[in-house]
């Protein structure tokens, strides 16, 4: 269980603080809210249940430096993927971001990446729900990252992208 005031991850909305554990009563039953505060909109408060399964899977302690720079180092052997099916790919690049896996949520934007460079030689253009799963994808890795190694969020992009860019050969 987390405390109030801890920072963490909440895969839909970035970093948030948990400003209060409270209980309400909306059914007769007493339940335990967490109480967050996205830290991109202060003026923002969501009120999510602290037993639910779905918080359990959206709901994470941001990663440490070291687990950051691993992953970062990973970048370069991370497979990328693409799913043909635009309905199958929008749900899974969904689950994707949802799921807090930021190994998988890197390869998401790699492989998007990739995809653009396929297109652009057969004159198309990404549809509309790849390039909305890569921002939000790419926001949430820049929210996290900037925040756990205290690096400006155009800075780090400048470093991923590189990192994420395919390589021409």
């Amino acid at each position: 269980m987390f405390q109030i005031d801890d920072i963490v991850m909440y895969t839909i909305y970035g970093i948030c603080k948990i400003t209060d554990i409270t209980e309400f009563s909306f059914t007769g039953t007493p339940i335990k809210y967490y109480i967050l505060v996205p830290l991109s909109e202060s003026k923002t408060q969501l009120t999510v249940p602290v037993d639910n399964e779905l918080t359990k899977k959206r709901l994470h302690h941001l990663l440490s430096e070291s687990e950051i720079n691993d992953i970062i180092h990973e970048i370069p052997f991370l497979d990328v993927y693409w799913i043909d099916k635009d309905n199958d790919r929008k749900v899974i690049f969904g689950d994707v971001v949802k799921s807090g896996d930021r190994r998988e949520t890197l390869r998401l934007i790699k492989s998007v990446k990739q995809h653009i460079l396929d297109i652009k030689d057969k004159g198309r253009k990404l549809h509309a729900t790849d390039e909305q799963a890569m921002k939000d994808a790419t926001k949430l890795i820049l929210d996290e990252f900037s925040y756990v190694l205290n690096k400006d969020r155009t800075e780090l992009f400048l470093e991923l992208d590189s990192e994420l860019s395919p390589k021409i050969m």
